[in-house]
Parts: structure tokens; C-alpha cells; sequence
């Protein structure tokens, strides 16, 4: 079981606006990404396309990495965790992670800058990923 967060950490978390997700290419090197993401029900989730390195790199290799940080000198904290990519196939879930990308991001899921993005709820390019954290490290100076 994995520590729980400081209060200040889930604050951070909960406005954060970017997830930095690392993942390992097709020529394993680490690649790091910057994305958008929601915390549901503790859980970490992104939205993206079926068709993008990002997602091919994680159907192979689903062990991952993310940060999320923040903060000014003197200020600095965040929480660096690794874990496992998980596809999120339930309709009911897709459905969950669709509508909190949307209420986020574009003040909600029927916006149409965001249906351009992700299609609709149950669009075949769009893939949501759960993302299981099994280690973390934190910090907050």
C-alpha cells in the first residue's frame, strides 16, 4: 500500500493542469510527455489517441512513470510515481474519465473544442488509460 498524500499534495494535484507521463519508445529510450489528466476515485487517468507513440509505446511496455509538480523557489513540491498503464474498457468508466477530462479542461464534455479532441464518449481513436501507481516519492521545499 502505497503512502497516502499530504493534504498540500492533493491540493496541488487536484489543480494541477499537466501530468508529465515518461513511457519507453519503440528504441527503448525514455521519452516524457506532458498531458492532460483527471484523479478519480484516487486513480490517475489520461485521455489519448489509439494511434499515438505514446499509447503503441504503452501496449508494449505498460510499465510508466508521471510526475506532477509545481510550486515557486522556496516552494517546490510534487510527486513523482511509476506503476502500470492500464486500459480503461468498461463503458461506464470511459464514460466517468470522458466527462471529467471534458468538465476540466473545457468546462464541459459536450464543449466543442473538446469533442473535436476526444470525439464522443465511446469514439474508437480515443483511448483512456488508468494509471496504477505501485511506488511514489514526494517532496514539498
Amino acid at each position: 500500500m502505497m503512502q497516502e498524500l499530504s493534504p498540500t499534495l492533493q491540493a496541488l494535484i487536484a489543480e494541477a493542469e499537466l501530468l508529465r507521463l515518461a513511457f519507453v519508445d519503440r528504441q527503448g529510450y525514455p521519452r516524457v510527455v506532458p498531458v492532460w489528466f483527471v484523479l478519480l476515485d484516487g486513480a490517475y487517468y489520461i485521455g489519448i489517441g489509439t494511434t499515438s507513440a505514446k499509447w503503441k509505446a504503452m501496449q508494449r511496455n505498460p510499465s510508466v512513470g508521471w510526475v506532477v509538480d509545481g510550486g515557486t523557489r522556496g516552494h517546490y513540491k510534487g510527486a513523482s510515481m511509476r506503476g502500470l498503464a492500464e486500459e480503461v474498457r468498461e463503458a461506464t468508466w470511459r464514460a466517468r474519465v470522458y466527462d471529467a477530462l471534458g468538465q476540466k479542461y473545457f468546462g464541459a464534455a459536450d464543449d466543442a473544442e473538446f469533442v473535436n479532441i476526444f470525439g464522443q464518449v465511446d469514439d474508437p481513436e480515443s483511448v483512456y488509460v488508468r494509471l496504477i501507481p505501485d511506488a511514489a516519492l514526494t517532496w514539498e521545499h
